[in-house]
């Protein structure tokens, strides 16, 4: 149940620790002015209905303000195989809006962002039509329709940027894994975070309160810790357990003993013709009592007292047509691969991995295209899971986006589910989906 794309995207664009490459769409040229760097990477371009909305968008981020709203329409079809054949439509609207302290009150390095989303369904949606577990359709909530306020946390840089600290309401992705960025390519989650953490990560739709420290003490070196509210695991008498994306701070301050922790250390490196990369280790736990609950899984599922694991991820660029140009351009390889107790983790390995195309076509700068694949092995332990002792679930996920404008993106992508949820008695899905999203 994570947020990849675009909507992840627009909350962590802002961020005061920046991804190391513009956002996908490749358009570095932007309504904002080239005089706002407190600000972290510019928002995609946006659909302005007149000149004289440009005008004040841009006068608004020089007085230390922007705000962004986007909307990301899905539509697929499931032809064969998972649950039943059928189509669903859903869409996601994220409003987001920054503000530069430094700009608006004279606080150095202080920056406050508040973000809004809004989800909604047809009926059957995606992962009734075809439940896996990784998450093949991850702007779906699982959770039916939503409303909520996502994200609302404020970010002090000191050191002159050397540490960041951020505290509020937030979304774990931000800030750790993602070994392609933060804003996303894939429409799966194979490409943001491992499926051992799938039931425990504070993200989208189950964003959490937490502290979230970033040092940086080389260029090269990134140090990253993360303390979480993990109620959102917590068995206090509910299954499923409340989603904290939809509560307030309340249970972060009269915690249960319910955290969730996680550190990462990340490294990058830049060869000769401008072929960067980038690799990092992580581990997380989980405190306190925490159920891990799934979807027709065990009816009373097992009650750890801690549980946790570690993760590794590494990119590479292989090709760059043009190392001097400010667009992004080239191959991008990347993977990923996670453990987790399988006395605890419904899915406790998996391994992911594949390429990203950013530009593959002459005068197609803004397109992409990517092939990647992952692969989950279930726990045998049948209070923990339920799947047959073995089985395993294997996501294949082809796309290819379109930028249509700097502000508009069609995304044509088909993907495979082989055994969806670990289940014998799911065949093999292939699923065509098209997604749109536009930025105002």
């Amino acid at each position: 149940m994570a947020l990849t794309v675009t909507s992840l995207a627009l909350a962590s664009l802002f961020s005061q620790s920046p991804p190391a490459e513009p956002p996908k769409g490749a358009q570095v040229t932007t309504d904002l002015p080239s005089e706002t760097p407190s600000l972290g990477v510019q928002p995609l371009g946006a659909l302005d209905f007149s000149d004289e909305m440009t005008q004040g968008r841009a006068k608004l981020a020089q007085q230390g303000f922007i705000f962004n709203l986007n909307l990301t329409l899905d539509s697929g079809w499931n032809f064969t195989g998972g649950a039943r054949a059928g189509g669903f439509m859903e869409g996601l609207v994220t409003a987001t809006a920054q503000f530069d302290l430094e700009k608006i009150a004279s606080i150095r390095g202080g920056s406050f962002l508040v973000s809004w989303q809004s989800f909604f369904d047809t009926n059957p949606g995606a992962y009734n039509l075809v439940p896996d577990y990784w998450g093949w359709e991850s702007i779906d909530s699982a959770l039916g329709n939503l409303n909520q306020l996502s994200q609302c946390y404020y970010s002090q840089s000191l050191i002159d940027g050397a540490l960041v600290v951020t505290f509020g309401k937030q979304d774990a992705l931000n800030s750790f894994l993602n070994p392609l960025g933060a804003t996303g390519y894939f429409i799966s989650n194979v490409d943001t975070y491992p499926a051992p953490m799938i039931q425990y990560t504070p993200t989208y739709p189950d964003q959490a309160m937490g502290v979230v420290l970033v040092g940086k003490p080389a260029d090269w070196l990134e140090l990253k810790s993360g303390w979480f509210d993990g109620t959102n695991s917590y068995p206090s008498g509910r299954v499923p357990p409340h989603s904290t994306g939809s509560l307030g701070p309340g249970t972060f301050f009269d915690n249960p003993g319910s955290w969730f922790f996680i550190n990462e250390i990340d490294t990058s490196w830049s060869c000769e013709g401008g072929l960067e990369g980038s690799a990092a280790v992580g581990g997380w736990w989980q405190s306190g009592k925490s159920i891990a609950y799934v979807t027709n899984g065990p009816a009373d599922p097992q009650v750890s007292d801690l549980t946790g694991g570690w993760y590794a991820q590494a990119t590479q660029r292989i090709y760059n047509p043009d190392p001097t140009s400010t667009v992004v351009r080239g191959v991008r390889l990347f993977t990923q691969g996670a453990w987790g107790s399988p006395s605890s983790n419904p899915a406790h390995w998996s391994v992911a991995g594949g390429f990203a195309f950013d530009g593959p076509l002459p005068g197609r700068d803004g397109d992409s295209f990517g092939i990647a694949a992952g692969y989950a092995a279930f726990s045998s332990n049948p209070q923990v899971y339920q799947a047959q002792s073995g089985l395993y679930e294997l996501n294949i996920e082809a796309y290819y986006s379109i930028a249509v404008t700097s502000w508009m993106f069609l995304q044509p992508d088909i993907q495979i589910i082989v055994t969806p949820r670990g289940s014998s008695e799911l065949p093999t899905a292939v699923v065509g989906m098209l997604r749109l999203s536009v930025n105002f």
